[in-house]
């Protein structure tokens, strides 16, 4: 089924596919001449995936060959417990990420063929490279960041390169002690509170040279 849409405008770009409106299906965005931006709601029968995307940077380029997509033999995605938005607090970021290479003859080739470079990018910038690790087996990884740049809200894209120079791509998000103050105040209570317990429970003992303390008049002398 086909069906066409007359957006009055000329569309000098490709259309990007991704899950804009958090409906977990696709839409379509759709930019024109004039800077108008258009996002079309695709149908339920076409679920949202990491690998149904379909957006700018490097791996929608020629260089890639067009190899992102969910029928790709090889790429990498982030699992649904990072997916999901969290403001983190601490001091490291946990991050499970999936590696698959599913080509019938990759375990023939020579070990270093078999060489999966990881990225994690705050944005596209290499500037902001928060993790960097090269895998020699794909399977699921859950790998502990530390976030350089301080408390804040982060759009963390993973990047997988291959030996053939092949290029995949996963964004997700995450706030990094965005409410450290509430982090603050435990540091300042605990404490106290500790220190405080022992002093609520050691009580005195009474005893009977304490009596015959207090009946001389808590002078202490023999004679009175």
């Amino acid at each position: 089924c086909t069906q066409t849409i007359n957006v009055g405008d000329t569309i000098p770009s490709m259309v990007q596919v991704d899950d804009v409106h958090g409906t977990g299906a696709l839409d379509l965005i759709v930019t024109t001449a004039s800077g108008q931006v258009i996002t079309l709601e695709a149908s339920d029968a076409v679920p949202f995936h990491p690998l149904n995307v379909w957006n700018t940077g490097p791996v929608r380029s020629r260089i890639n060959g067009h190899a992102q997509g969910y029928s790709a033999s090889s790429g990498i995605f982030v699992h649904e417990r990072s997916r999901t938005y969290k403001n983190w607090l601490g001091i490291y970021v946990m991050i499970t990420l999936e590696i698959f290479d599913r080509r019938p003859n990759a375990w023939k080739e020579e070990p270093e063929q078999r060489k999966y470079t990881v990225d994690l990018r705050s944005g596209s910038s290499t500037k902001k490279m928060l993790f960097r690790k090269i895998y020699d087996h794909p399977g699921i990884y859950t790998e502990q960041v530390f976030v350089p740049f301080g408390p804040g809200y982060y759009s963390i894209i993973a990047r997988l390169t291959t030996t053939h120079g092949l290029v995949y791509e996963d964004s997700f998000s995450f706030g990094y002690n965005v409410d450290f103050a509430s982090g603050l105040a435990w540091i300042v209570l605990m404490p106290l509170v500790v220190a405080a317990i022992p002093l609520l429970l050691v009580r005195r003992k009474t005893t009977y040279e304490d009596d015959d303390f207090s009946s001389t008049g808590a002078r202490g002398r023999i004679l009175g």
